[in-house]
Parts: structure tokens; C-alpha cells; sequence
């Protein structure tokens, strides 16, 4: 319980950046927002470092961030890297795949490793990297009273978030200590309590009306990811559209500026130039990564990159040659031998495409929700909403909107998720995101159900494979709240004696709808497996009773059997990384 413990420690394994934020607990009570954030040397946003991390031929982890990126650039030039492991921007290997414990993930090179080790190697490092920052303050709080909070996207699914939990424990983090905060949820904990020095432009803070919807939108550099919420009475956050979002996030504006060089330079020669010269590459992604920020709406803007040395030196041409050939003297203008202008109209397109996703994802969920009647404030948080053009974008897009951005919004979730490791009680309600239930048998139904289904079982017609559902898609559910599925078991029978002693397994489904009639529609998948463990070691002849599911957080069901004869309780796990495929 984080009511135990001295200090909150919120992590956050990013697209493209990671880092982590601190709090000792007295920080935060009486709304206090004083929260500390990691600081790497030698980076320019040195409050995140890049995602990346090396391991030897062996698999042994060697280095993270920066470091990973100097060794590996070290092994490229010397052509020793062969053998190595090199990971970069594998976070999204997570979005909309189907999930096990033996999921395997490619570095830059295409080697596989287990991606369950990759993440915990990621996680185990950014804890260490706390720890040794703690020791180095002598702060002297030990390990067993710091409270770890792992932020993830809300829009990931039930397997991703177990996968992450499952790494962060793998990664040495207590799992009675240890919670997953969704992004958006984090980062609107962490705007209610900003004050008016800590926003863009010193605006105004939000406004957190009491009933009164507004979107949070976290911009991140692999995601966009988008809630709807209010504040209650009591203070409580409540979800009230359930998390929506793709793959439209900040990358997509550096993969257009990589691009560029491929149009000036051609596609070989700076695929060569990437290889051979690693730490220059890893160079130039920073500089775009910060460029990038700095782009803003005004039509007059030019950035000015430099190009590295190394790359002109396998050109062997001039700038001005490489922007006629390319055919871009409209928009790109050589500066020096070095040195490019690329004016604003080159990246507008691409920045209107990119984010026009997300604000058409947003548009449609205001218009189409009856919740959002109301809604009239725009929170914009993530390293993507740091970008000057995108808060234009937006602006125009939401004109009567009050759009807010905190001074730090690369940081917000970070920070947000150190409040929520405080108090978690503070989310009231989520929204379910499908529909979950079982495959059951039920008495045939000509009219309801289909001929193939039904077969002949003691004299009665029975339909097969009917979906008995326990949540229901669009349902706000609350932290408490409980529902049932029934369990009938004979074990009469030498043959079935041996059952006795072993697990019961329920296999669970989801559906985008909202009463799907089977299990077998198009529309269902498996998504996940029910374990429940015999009482006391042995399961009665006959099994008559209930297995009970308990929303318990952001993450997590608990998952009881009652004994309806006995009344006789057990604990069994819902696994989302187990499923019949």
C-alpha cells in the first residue's frame, strides 16, 4: 500500500523517451505539486533519455539511453556490433498485438530477443538509476518503503498492461508496491493542481467545474491517446467515454524529416551514412527532436538543421546541388556548406495530417457523446504537445474551446502519475472498453438461436457456444464493482476423482458489442483465461457456486470463488497473456 511508504517513484518506459519523477510523501498532501523529475548529463532534454538500450551477444544488458546509443555507435565505427543487441522505439511493438509471455521483438537489425526481457531490462535500469540517485542524495530511504507507479497508454489493451506489470516485477519492483497509471488519468491529476506559473504562455490554469466534462489529449511520441472526464462532488475523477486514440504520435513528424534527407541525399547513400556513422545519426535524431518542438504556426518560420560533417563527406557534392536534384529549392535554401533552412510550408502538410487524426478523433467523440454536451475545456499534454505548431493546430481546430498546456507537458504524465501513486482512489470510474463474458450452454432458443448451435443432451435441446457476459462495452465501471458467473461441476466418476485436485480454467471473450449472442462471432476473440484454485486443496464432489469478479484498479480484477454450499472462499487470476488462439 502506498499509505506505507515514504516515496513515490513514477516511471515512464516512452516511445522515444524515458525517464522517471519522484515525491517523498509529504510532498503531496494538502494538494502540494512538489514533484522532482530524473536528470540525465549530456542530454539536451535532460529530463527524459532516449529509448534505447544495448545488450552483449549474450543478452547481457550493457547500457541505456545516451550510453546505449555512444557504445553502440562505438561498436558500429570499429564493426564489432554484429553480435550485439540494439533496441530502439520498440514500445509500439506493444500497440494491437496479440500478447504472450514468449512474445519476441527485432532490434534495429532485425535479431529477435524476448520482449518480456527487453522491457524488464528497460524498467530494471530506470529503477536503478532512482535508487543510486537517492543514495547519492543520502536521502536513506530504503527500497521497502518506496511506492513505483508505470505509467501506460489507456488506450493499450488488458494483455499490454499485464505485460507491463509483469516486466515492472520481473525488473525487481515489489508487486504489493507496485501500480499502473494510465496517462491521460495521470496527467489530468497533475493539471488540477497547477497553478498559473506552469502554463504555456502563464494562461490560466484549467478549471476543474465540478461535472463538467473535458478531454484530456496525451500526445506522446508513438501515441495519441484521448479520454473524456469529469470531477464529481467528492472530488473524484470519472471517466466518461472510454479511451480512444491510434498510432499518430510525434515520431511520425521526425520519420518526415529523415525523409528529407532521403530525398536530398537519396535513399542508399544515407542509409550509409546512418550505418557507418551511428553517433552522428543518433545526433541528428536529437536535433530534429528538438527542432521539431520549435516549429510554429507562423508562415514566415524557417528551422535551420545542420548537416553532419560525415554525411557531406560521402556526398561529395554541395547542398544547392542536392536541393536541385531533389527538386525542393521552394522550400529548403542551403546556408553555409553546412547548414539547411526548411520553411514552414514543407512541414505544414505533414503536421496537419498527422494531428488532423487525433482532431477528428476528438471532434467525433464531442459531437457524438451525449456526456460532452457541456464540454468546452481542451487539455493537450505529452513531449508532442510541446510542439508550438501543434498547439496552433489545435487552437484553430477548437475555436470556443479553452485548450490548456502545462509549462511541462512532456512531463505532466509523469509527474501525474507520482499524485496517483498517492492516492489511487482518487479515479472513481472507468469506461469498459468491450464487452467480456464466457461460452456457456443454453436451453435452444429457435428464435433467437442459430440450428448449428444446437444439439441433443439428455433429452433437452441445448445452444452451444452463447456469450454470458459480465461487463458490457461503454459501461462505467467503478473500483468495487462485482459480478458473477455461475459454476456447476460434477465429479462423480473414478475418472474425474483426479480433477479434484487441479485448477479450474474459464476462458474469457471480449466483443466490440454490446450483447453479442456467441463466442464464435466475428466480432469475439479470446482474451484471456480465469484460474480458480480448489478450497483447501480439493474441490467437493459436486461444485455448485459462483466465481466472482471485483474491478480492483486500473489494471487489475480480483477474481473469488464462493462456495454455494458451503460458502467456502477462494482466490483463483484472470491472465489477458493466456488465451486459446
Amino acid at each position: 500500500m502506498s499509505t506505507e511508504c515514504l516515496m513515490i517513484c513514477a516511471i515512464d518506459l516512452g516511445t522515444s523517451y524515458s525517464g522517471y519523477a519522484f515525491a517523498p510523501r509529504k510532498n503531496l498532501t494538502n494538494n502540494g505539486c512538489d514533484i522532482y523529475a530524473s536528470h540525465w548529463e549530456s542530454d539536451l532534454l535532460s529530463h527524459k533519455t532516449p529509448t534505447a538500450i544495448l545488450l552483449d551477444p549474450i543478452m547481457n544488458f550493457q547500457a541505456f539511453g545516451h550510453e546505449a546509443n555512444k557504445k553502440f555507435a562505438k561498436l558500429t565505427e570499429d564493426e564489432n556490433h554484429a553480435d550485439w543487441f540494439y533496441f530502439k522505439d520498440f514500445k509500439m511493438d506493444l500497440y494491437e498485438k496479440d500478447l504472450t509471455e514468449r512474445t519476441m521483438i527485432q532490434d534495429i537489425h532485425g535479431k529477435y530477443a524476448s520482449a518480456l526481457k527487453i522491457f524488464a531490462e528497460c524498467l530494471k535500469f530506470l529503477r536503478g538509476h532512482f535508487l543510486d540517485m537517492l543514495q547519492g542524495r543520502n536521502m536513506g530511504i530504503l527500497d521497502e518503503f518506496i511506492f513505483y507507479v508505470v505509467t501506460v497508454p489507456a488506450i493499450w489493451s488488458d494483455a499490454a498492461k499485464q505485460f507491463m506489470k509483469e516486466a515492472a516485477v520481473m525488473a525487481g519492483m515489489c508487486r504489493q508496491r507496485l501500480e499502473l497509471a494510465l496517462e491521460p488519468e495521470a496527467a489530468a491529476l497533475y493539471c488540477k493542481r497547477l497553478t498559473q506559473d506552469r502554463t504555456v504562455e502563464k494562461d490560466e490554469p484549467p478549471e476543474f467545474v465540478v461535472d463538467r466534462p473535458y478531454v484530456v489529449a496525451d500526445l506522446g511520441g508513438g501515441t495519441s491517446d484521448i479520454t473524456v472526464q469529469k470531477v464529481s462532488a467528492t472530488g473524484k475523477f470519472q471517466n466518461l467515454y472510454k479511451a480512444s486514440g491510434g498510432p499518430w504520435g510525434g515520431n511520425k513528424v521526425n520519420k518526415c524529416f529523415l525523409e528529407l534527407f532521403v530525398k536530398l541525399f537519396g535513399d542508399s547513400l544515407f542509409h550509409e551514412f546512418c550505418e557507418k556513422n551511428m553517433d552522428d545519426f543518433f545526433e541528428l535524431l536529437q536535433n530534429i527532436e528538438i527542432k521539431k518542438r520549435l516549429i510554429s504556426g507562423d508562415k514566415n518560420d524557417t528551422i535551420s538543421l545542420d548537416i553532419p560533417d560525415s554525411l557531406m563527406d560521402l556526398y561529395k557534392n554541395s547542398l544547392e546541388t542536392a536541393i536541385k536534384n531533389a527538386k525542393l529549392h521552394e522550400t529548403v535554401k542551403a546556408r553555409k556548406k553546412k547548414r539547411i533552412n526548411i520553411s514552414f510550408s514543407y512541414f505544414q502538410d505533414h503536421f496537419k495530417e498527422i494531428c488532423g487524426k487525433t482532431v477528428n478523433l476528438v471532434k467525433t467523440i464531442i459531437h457524438e457523446s451525449v456526456q460532452c454536451q457541456q464540454l468546452k475545456t481542451l487539455i493537450m499534454v505529452g513531449g508532442f504537445s510541446e510542439s508550438k505548431m501543434v498547439q496552433s493546430i489545435f487552437r484553430e481546430s477548437f475555436p470556443g474551446y479553452d485548450v490548456k498546456i502545462p509549462l511541462d507537458a512532456g512531463l505532466a504524465v509523469l509527474k501525474g502519475a507520482v499524485i496517483f501513486g498517492y492516492d489511487s482512489s482518487v479515479i472513481q470510474t472507468r469506461i469498459c472498453p468491450y464487452t467480456y463474458g464466457i461460452a456457456v450452454l443454453k436451453r435452444f432458443n429457435p428464435h433467437l438461436h442459430d440450428k448449428s448451435k444446437s444439439f441433443l443432451e439428455d433429452g433437452q435441446w441445448r445452444a452451444d457456444d452463447c456469450f454470458e457476459k459480465f461487463f458490457e462495452v461503454d459501461e462505467p465501471l467503478a473500483i468495487g464493482t462485482k459480478r458473477s458467473i455461475s459454476v456447476n461441476i460434477s465429479h462423480v466418476g473414478e475418472d474425474r476423482q483426479r480433477d479434484r485436485r487441479e485448477h479450474k480454467e474459464i476462458e474469457v471473450f471480449s466483443s466490440s458489442l454490446r450483447s453479442p449472442l456467441y463466442t464464435t462471432d466475428p466480432e469475439c476473440r479470446s482474451h484471456g483465461m480465469i484460474s480458480v484454485y480448489p478450497p483447501e486443496g480439493e474441490w467437493p464432489v459436486y461444485v455448485r457456486g459462483r466465481v466472482e469478479i471485483e474491478v480492483t484498479g486500473t489494471d487489475c480484477f480480483s477474481i473469488s470463488y464462493i462456495d454455494e454450499i458451503t460458502q467456502q472462499t477462494t482466490s483463483g487470476i484472470i491472465d489477458f497473456l493466456k488465451k486459446n488462439t
